[in-house]
């Protein structure tokens, strides 16, 4: 495939992609990057893709990258309860559960925050986040039950001046 093609077909597919991706994601911004990633792999992979085959592996790509979304959402949704705890967890929607999550996690320290979003959002195992960081995994450990610690009393005191403001 050629560049002038390439062009034409990213031309051509984008809209369509976009409206693909924003029936999965139900999110604009997170449908165009998932688009702008099929589009980048496609350029990648341009002199192995027939051009009448572009738009089906755009759409096997940005399926493959929306169920990895997907995955990293869930994973996250079932460890708040034990990373919160469970009767803080059942008293906010969903809303305010993430807002006060994402200001919970900007009080960690860079490393512990890096390091609590590789093993409990994304799924890497001690060993790859050791190899990551430059860490023994025995540090890598301790630096999770930290920064778990850490973020549970954050979110409680953010949770607690939160009520009594109201």
């Amino acid at each position: 495939m050629t560049e002038r093609e390439y062009s034409h077909i990213a031309q051509l597919c984008r809209e369509d992609l976009y409206r693909y991706a924003v029936r999965y994601t139900g999110d604009g911004d997170s449908a165009w990057d998932v688009v702008q990633d099929a589009l980048v792999e496609l350029w990648t992979h341009r002199e192995e893709v027939e051009c009448d085959k572009a738009k089906g592996f755009m759409i096997r790509v940005m399926y493959r990258k929306l169920v990895d979304i997907h995955r990293r959402k869930v994973r996250f949704r079932e460890r708040m309860p034990e990373l919160v705890g469970e009767q803080w967890y059942s008293q906010h929607d969903n809303f305010e559960l993430h807002d006060a999550m994402q200001q919970a996690l900007a009080q960690l320290p860079d490393q512990h925050r890096a390091i609590l979003l590789m093993k409990d959002i994304e799924g890497y195992k001690y060993q790859e986040i050791a190899q990551l960081t430059g860490l023994e995994e025995s540090q890598v450990t301790g630096i999770l039950y930290r920064a778990r610690i850490n973020l549970k009393k954050a979110y409680i005191k953010l949770n607690t001046i939160k009520q009594s403001a109201i």
